[in-house]
């Protein structure tokens, strides 16, 4: 008997703690703005259903603190979102004229960012002479000489190398041949005046050449 009256104690504190559970749950489920998430979305919405009991029980347990917190909650959605019925706006069908050449980050956003316009580049006025082309034979003496003269190698540089130091000392030596075939000559004139005129002469001439 003693068990029994113990379990139905139990169970009957199970159910009332469960029944409060509940209804505090539907306290706040009814307090939600719903005014305010009509007024986002745009259309209204009527319920058609028709209070029950429990609903009814429900508004009874309200505090005064969610009804302040529901009419503030209203004032910020009012003063925040304003609902603006969208007009189409009509598209244009050369963007550049419309926006200048700009760049707009949307459709209906002022000109941005604006190019620098540049000039277009304009053709040549005169007609251009174009020379026609020679044929060119590969075997001639100019094709070679213009291909040398374009192409360098080691060999040849080094064949003109030597050819130039050639003609250099050739020309040294003829040079040197020159001063020494002068002096022998002068050496030659010396020693037929000597024999000519004597050795006396030779010191009068020079003190005359001086004197003057």
């Amino acid at each position: 008997m003693g068990s029994d009256i113990r379990n139905d104690s139990s169970s009957s504190g199970e159910e009332d703690g469960d029944a409060e559970w509940r209804a505090a749950i539907n306290s706040v489920s009814s307090t939600t703005p719903s005014n305010g998430s009509a007024a986002v979305n745009g259309t209204t919405t009527t319920s058609t259903a028709s209070p029950t009991r429990e609903n009814q029980a429900n508004s009874k347990s309200i505090k005064l603190y969610h009804i302040k917190a529901q009419k503030l909650l209203d004032d910020i959605l009012e003063k925040t979102i304003e609902v603006v019925k969208h007009q189409p706006t009509k598209v244009a069908e050369n963007h550049s004229d419309v926006n200048g050449g700009g760049v707009r980050l949307f459709r209906d956003a002022p000109v941005g960012i604006l190019f620098d316009q540049t000039d277009e580049l304009q053709g040549p006025l005169k007609r251009p002479r174009i020379i026609p082309n020679v044929e060119v034979d590969e075997k001639s003496r100019k094709f070679r000489k213009q291909i040398k003269s374009v192409v360098v190698e080691g060999d040849d540089i080094l064949v003109s190398a030597k050819e130039a130091r050639e003609k250099r000392l050739a020309k040294l030596e003829a040079m040197d041949a020159a001063a020494k075939a002068k002096a022998r000559r002068e050496e030659e004139r010396v020693a037929d005046l000597k024999k000519i005129r004597g050795e006396r002469w030779l010191p009068a001439i020079a003190r005359e050449m001086r004197s003057k």
